[in-house]
């Protein structure tokens, strides 16, 4: 498989553009649905708490959303926009690999390594 330069190019546009609008449509969903459920909520910004086990860790956060909790949909949807510039490396990686693109093939599998020690480590 031989892939062009404006064509890689074009994927990674989407993939990127797809990414952003999945984390914003999942973010405005729960913060939405969050507001109807709960409108006379205050704000808590005197003292910081932290957010709940359940919404720190990935599993428990695609596990929760599934079910309809509205902090743990707006969770996902930041995650999602976190993990885009891994997703878009990666793809980027395959595509210069495709095109028989040594170097930058070498340098995008460099900074997905990074990349990934720097969110999982």
């Amino acid at each position: 498989m031989n892939l062009s330069e404006p064509h890689l190019r074009s994927i990674l546009a989407n993939v990127m553009i797809g990414g952003v609008l999945l984390a914003a449509i999942l973010m405005l969903v729960g913060g939405v649905v969050y507001l109807v459920d709960n409108p006379l909520a205050k704000p808590g910004d005197r003292t910081f708490s932290g957010e709940p086990a359940d919404l720190r860790h990935p599993v428990d956060i695609v596990r929760d959303a599934m079910t309809g909790h509205t902090a743990s949909i707006i969770q996902l949807g930041v995650l999602i926009l976190l993990f885009n510039p891994l997703i878009r490396v990666g793809f980027s990686a395959v595509g210069f690999a495709a095109g028989r693109d040594p170097l930058y093939t070498a340098i995008s599998i460099a900074v997905f390594i990074v990349l990934s020690l720097s969110f999982f480590i």
